[in-house]
């Protein structure tokens, strides 16, 4: 079996769940939700995202793109590299970037003659919890352990229809003509955002924590990072919150105090 995954986390647990058993695991590392993804399949497209990147976020220092880059490139050789009769799960979630996985490989394995399942961990977790008293709403699939991930692989793929692939790859041929920054996912459509999306979450977040202490107190750029984490409806990373907080200090609707080199080195307060 070949299974496709889409994000570091869930793709290290993964392979964790089957480091026993002879599975392929095609991993991508890329957070699709935001940064630009015209033809990311191509490589004019990969380096404009990837530059992006590295020019927009604020990694820490020993952190290289180069071999985000590499393994981005890996995983899309492994896909071209899949034979005909081969049988693949492609695992996604209730989120922007792995719904934008699932839909750009199977625009990639449009011309090949191969056996697709689907298995949505949002969904399959509802499953594996039902009658057992809680109710988990996960976002994304690096959520699941390592016995869940097993659970879902036995008890809840769904086998992909024609009908199903035609319209992923149609909706993955177009995503990969899409010139926005930011996506969102919203009642089960992946939509193009302004990149300004997450700033007035942002600006209150802070405002309210500024409310909660003194007046005149700056609020550490981590801690907001964090919070905004935690409550916004969309699954951000904390490199794409920071980058918006230096966009609003370099706007002027945040100050800041301290060395702007590291979150962890600054503090803001509303302007």
């Amino acid at each position: 079996m070949i299974h496709l995954i889409f994000g570091i986390a869930a793709d290290s647990g993964l392979k964790h769940a089957f480091r026993e058993q002879n599975h392929q695991i095609i991993g991508f590392p890329t957070d699709f939700s935001t940064g630009p993804i015209n033809h990311i399949h191509q490589p004019e497209g990969i380096k404009e995202h990837f530059n992006w990147k590295a020019f927009s976020f604020q990694e820490e220092a020993d952190y290289d793109y180069g071999m985000e880059q590499v393994a981005f490139q890996r995983a899309l050789k492994q896909l071209s590299e899949i034979k005909e009769g081969d049988k693949l799960t492609i695992w996604t979630c209730k989120n922007a970037s792995e719904q934008i996985g699932l839909r750009i490989s199977c625009y990639l394995l449009k011309e090949k003659k191969v056996e697709l399942t689907l298995i949505n961990t949002a969904e399959a977790m509802k499953e594996y919890m039902n009658g057992k008293g809680l109710n988990i709403d996960i976002r994304t699939t690096a959520e699941c352990n390592m016995q869940q991930l097993l659970h879902f692989y036995t008890h809840s793929n769904t086998a992909v229809t024609k009908e199903m692939r035609k319209n992923f790859e149609q909706a993955g041929e177009e995503l990969l003509q899409r010139v926005s920054i930011v996506r969102s996912w919203k009642q089960g459509e992946i939509i193009d955002e302004l990149e300004t999306r997450d700033d007035e979450f942002i600006m209150e977040y802070t405002k309210r924590e500024e409310q909660e202490g003194k007046a005149d107190d700056f609020i550490i750029a981590a801690r907001v990072v964090g919070g905004v984490l935690g409550e916004s409806d969309q699954i951000l990373s904390d490199l794409w919150i920071e980058y918006r907080i230096r966009s609003l200090i370099q706007s002027g609707c945040l100050m800041y105090k301290g060395s702007l080199q590291s979150m962890r080195m600054y503090s803001i307060k509303v302007a």
